[in-house]
């Protein structure tokens, strides 16, 4: 019994600590499934998902707002001339006045504007296939950009309900791979999923699911593709059948 007492104290640390520690100082933080409205110096407007860290920093000449994990929708509030920058891992988004969602995920950041319009800027980057050029895209109301951790880039339509479904607890996958959805799905449930079939995480699929009950909506995203879903606990097992 100990044993198991020792090793769930060891699990624990090492799926809590490390947010712990990266969120040190952090301005704003939300824990697993909470939602938080957050109110800017400008009168803009931010919903912060699940597990998900955020800092402010305006000046006289600046909006500078940096999404350090998970999920953030910005309604932004015209009539400011200082612009007003989001960043997300290697990835800027420049706006004036619109609404737009940003997810950062260890695969891929996404940006997918409601409405209005917002420039994404990327730096040169090193990837597995060589020196990534910088990039600077336009996005309008009902486009997403998706910019993967391997350098590939993929910008196409998304309905404007759907850029932050998140906030009425929906999750809507259309062409994400499982993994991603796995990595999003991590921000709702209060334990553990581990998935061993790597080769499920590169599927790619499309749907909604419900974020209030994720153990299911797990079961409904690798269900078609033949993986076990087995909770034990806070653990949940991803397996081939």
């Amino acid at each position: 019994m100990m044993v198991g007492v020792s090793l769930l104290a060891v699990l624990a640390l090492s799926f809590y600590a490390p947010a712990l520690v990266k969120n040190l100082g952090v301005d704003h933080v939300t824990t697993t499934a909470e939602h938080r409205n957050v109110d800017l110096p400008d009168g803009s407007l931010v919903d912060l998902g699940a597990a998900s860290a955020l800092d402010v920093k305006f000046s006289e000449t600046s909006r500078l707002v940096q999404l350090r994990s998970g999920e953030a929708f910005f309604n932004v509030k015209p009539g400011d001339s200082r612009p007003f920058t989001v960043k997300a891992g290697g990835v800027s988004v420049v706006v004036t006045g619109t609404a737009f969602n940003v997810r950062l995920a260890e695969e891929a950041v996404t940006v997918a504007v409601e409405k209005g319009s917002v420039e994404v800027r990327m730096p040169p980057a090193e990837t597995a296939q060589g020196t990534m050029e910088p990039v600077q895209r336009r996005l309008r109301t009902g486009e997403q950009l998706v910019a993967r951790a391997d350098g590939t880039i993929e910008q196409g339509p998304v309905s404007p309900d759907q850029a932050g479904a998140w906030r009425r607890h929906s999750l809507y996958v259309d062409g994400a791979t499982v993994g991603e959805a796995i990595a999003h799905l991590r921000r709702y449930h209060g334990g553990w999923i581990v998935v061993t079939d790597h080769n499920l995480l590169r599927q790619r699929f499309a749907g909604f699911y419900d974020l209030r009950d994720p153990v299911e909506s797990l079961r409904a995203v690798v269900g078609p593709f033949g993986a076990q879903v087995r909770p034990i606990s806070t653990l949940i097992i991803v397996s081939a059948p």
